[in-house]
């Protein structure tokens, strides 16, 4: 009897015990179900990315009629039901054309002289509806910009260069006298790199301090001090890729972050990110060509800037000329930029050299820099203090004209040292060719001509002064 109790008793507990294991296996699978019915939607958190706009941030247009247009993506989709855009505070949405990757605007009359608001709100379809916005303008009437010096590449301490983030924004500041002046420090040397990615690098010690400092030094209208990283591949390999530095992030990759090492995928990487300006650092066969600037619509999109020059010692035959370079990237139909940056990484931090990049902006503020190195209103120069205007039918350097028959062409270098003669002017065009060329024994040097247009062909513009230093511009393209 009590033989037969006990086994009745363990009978019932497993009983009991499996149907309480089946319970919670249908549990967990209603839970692991739901949990992936989750993942499909609410895990998109990420708002759709505006990776375009035009005009530009701060642009300043001699039209009066601009095509407004906004690019954006989401992996999501867009919800083009949700798509508003005001102009001027009006609504325009319904006389714009919508796609799943852009939204244009055609005004039906002129605007008036003066800043044009824009502001657009879109949403994804995902089911949390992730909603965008931005706001900025442009200013119609013809532009006066002023011509702004600095460098966009420099290291201290916190990679392999020396001194600290406030020695450098201070040599800068006060003893070069610089408008502006960018940190890019080798993302893969600071810290906890793996845990950061180009929208968040808060878990980087090194990139926050960075941040902190680069405020603390700003002054918009006066001076500002900004920051980057340099996309660091390994350079002591046969075909080394080469370097670029990534200005307008949040945060940095490396190379070793997902298929980096390829360096198309980086370029889609970047292309799929929001407002970023690339640069080609020192290109040529130490660091790397590039693939020998092999074209990426991709990157071109985003690289906008190539250093011709590049070093901070103060015997220039140490430093590094790749003017052959920005040609052959000209050629293979990139449209960028020359820069001439000191790289610093001893506390030489613009002092180093003469060397300069040139903006053309209507304001010192990081909105109006980022448009002109955006839209390649610079000029690169070995001279701290060469002055030079270059137009074509009155539109700037980095321009692209389209539809004319003639090509009307203003240069000007002045340097405000009497002792600093221009030599030359040549204006270069497509492989190299040299199309005009006057000579001078002046700091006051001007050449205007005119010539007929030729399509898919650019044209910029190399000073040499008669101590052998040299400037080049951006080209203007003619479409």
């Amino acid at each position: 009897m009590r033989l037969n109790l006990l086994l009745t008793i363990l009978i019932l507990f497993i009983s009991f015990t499996f149907s309480i294991l089946g319970f919670n296996r249908n549990i967990l699978h209603v839970n692991y179900l739901n949990n992936d019915s989750v993942h499909v939607g609410s895990f998109d958190n990420t708002p759709p990315t505006i990776k375009s706009i035009s005009p530009g941030k701060c642009s300043e247009y001699i039209v009066s009629k601009p095509t407004i247009k906004i690019k954006y993506f989401d992996e999501s989709k867009i919800d083009k039901s949700s798509i508003r855009l005001l102009v001027n505070y009006e609504d325009v949405t319904n006389k714009s054309t919508i796609s799943d990757s852009s939204i244009t605007y055609i005004p039906d009359k002129k605007f008036k002289r003066g800043n044009q608001v824009v502001s657009l709100e879109i949403k994804d379809l995902s089911p949390n509806k992730n909603k965008s916005n931005i706001e900025w303008y442009f200013t119609v009437g013809t532009p006066v910009y002023k011509h702004y010096r600095g460098l966009l590449h420099s290291h201290t301490s916190a990679s392999d260069g020396h001194g600290s983030y406030s020695d450098a924004y201070y040599l800068a500041r006060d003893k070069a006298n610089l408008d502006f002046f960018f940190i890019t420090e080798h993302s893969n040397m600071l810290d906890n790199n793996s845990k950061c990615d180009i929208n968040n690098a808060s878990k980087s010690n090194k990139w926050s301090e960075l941040v902190k400092v680069s405020d603390k030094f700003t002054c918009e209208k006066n001076f500002l001090g900004l920051y980057g990283f340099e996309m660091t591949y390994p350079y002591n390999v046969d075909n080394p890729i080469g370097h670029i530095n990534i200005f307008n992030s949040k945060g940095f990759i490396t190379e070793k972050h997902g298929d980096m090492m390829n360096l198309d995928n980086f370029y889609n990487y970047i292309y799929n990110q929001e407002n970023l300006i690339g640069q080609f650092n020192h290109p040529g066969e130490k660091f790397g060509d590039f693939n020998n600037l092999e074209y990426s619509p991709k990157g071109d999109a985003i690289i906008s800037l190539l250093e011709v020059r590049n070093g901070y010692n103060s015997d220039d035959s140490k430093n590094i000329k790749s003017y052959d370079m920005y040609q052959l990237a000209l050629d293979k139909g990139w449209h960028v930029a020359p820069t001439c940056n000191q790289d610093n990484h001893r506390v030489n931090f613009g002092i180093a050299n003469e060397f300069r990049t040139v903006v053309l902006c209507s304001e010192l503020t990081k909105d109006a820099l980022y448009d002109a190195l955006k839209n390649m209103r610079v000029y690169a120069s070995e001279d701290k203090n060469l002055k030079v205007d270059y137009t074509i039918n009155n539109l700037p350097m980095g321009s692209k004209i389209t539809k004319c028959s003639r090509l009307n062409f203003y240069i000007s270098a002045v340097d405000n040292d009497k002792n600093d003669k221009i030599k030359e002017i040549q204006v270069i065009s497509n492989k190299g060719k040299v199309v005009k060329s006057k000579n001078f024994d002046s700091n006051i040097a001007r050449l205007e001509f005119s010539m007929k247009s030729n399509k898919n062909s650019f044209y910029y513009v190399k000073i040499i002064q008669d101590n052998e230093k040299t400037s080049v511009t951006s080209p203007i393209w003619i479409k």
